[in-house]
């Protein structure tokens, strides 16, 4: 750990509330993402693709799917995804194929480029896990039981949005 670390329990205390450590961990979470974004951004830059390319090359890695279900997977915008497939389209990264479910929703593939390009990336992306849980206290089922609860938060924003319950009735 670096200097600039910090010891959230030693620095707040074990006797907040629980929304202001709800709070903090929120907080945690977005700055985390910001790291993570600029990180990724750094071990993508010599590939000349973007953190968002990635994001849609890794869940295709394994499946061929529409742009539509990259979007919801990843939790994106259909528009922005779409960007990241031209672009990778673009450097023949990706291709359509034919969807034997929708004919007009083509199914993205990664091409035999795509695939090369993934393997370097998971190797860089391995290191970089590596690097963020140097000297953290985590097991594989810790790591497991903090992305459920991750997971189930996420879901519970996602309810709230789409029950527009986030705002007091008045």
């Amino acid at each position: 750990m670096n200097d600039k670390s910090t010891n959230l329990k030693m620095e707040w205390g074990t006797d907040m509330d629980f929304d202001t450590a709800f709070q903090l961990l929120v907080s945690e979470v977005f700055r985390f993402r910001g790291a993570l974004l600029s990180a990724g951004d750094q071990a993508t830059r010599d590939l000349n693709i973007t953190v968002g390319c990635w994001q849609a090359m890794a869940v295709i890695r394994d499946e061929a799917m529409t742009v539509a279900n990259i979007s919801r997977r990843l939790g994106l915008t259909r528009q922005s995804v779409q960007l990241s497939v031209n672009r990778l389209r673009d450097q023949k990264l990706v291709e359509s194929i034919p969807n034997p479910n929708h004919r007009r929703a083509p199914l993205i593939q990664l091409t035999s480029n795509g695939i090369k390009t993934m393997d370097i990336l998971r190797k860089r992306q391995s290191q970089m896990a590596a690097r963020f849980t140097q000297n953290l206290d985590h097991s594989i089922e810790s790591l497991l039981t903090l992305a459920e609860d991750l997971s189930k938060m996420r879901e519970k924003a996602l309810e709230l949005k789409e029950n527009n319950t986030i705002r007091k009735k008045r």
